[in-house]
């Protein structure tokens, strides 16, 4: 499903709710939502400078082919955790 379908869906359900109340509720939980991300941005803000050097880090060592490994073999590995 792409976000065009995703936010055709929600506004759907919107779209039949009558209570006003709900209705209400819903705006506000939306509007919150949407200033949260607007004044944070995205995660990276909220991460320690440790998070962030590790991640850092690990991209840096995701740029030498000799430290990756391959989606089949972790798919092999952690089959048994997803769901089938």
């Amino acid at each position: 499903m792409n976000s065009l379908e995703l936010k055709g869906g929600i506004l759907q359900m919107i779209a039949t709710i009558d209570d006003k109340a709900v209705l209400e509720e819903l705006k506000e939980l939306i509007t919150s939502f949407a200033e949260h991300h607007a004044q944070e941005g995205d995660f990276w803000n909220e991460l320690s400078d440790f998070e962030k050097s590790e991640l850092d880090e690990a991209i840096e060592e995701s740029k030498h082919e000799e430290n990756l490994v391959p989606h089949e073999e972790v798919m092999k590995k952690y089959s048994k955790w997803l769901d089938k």
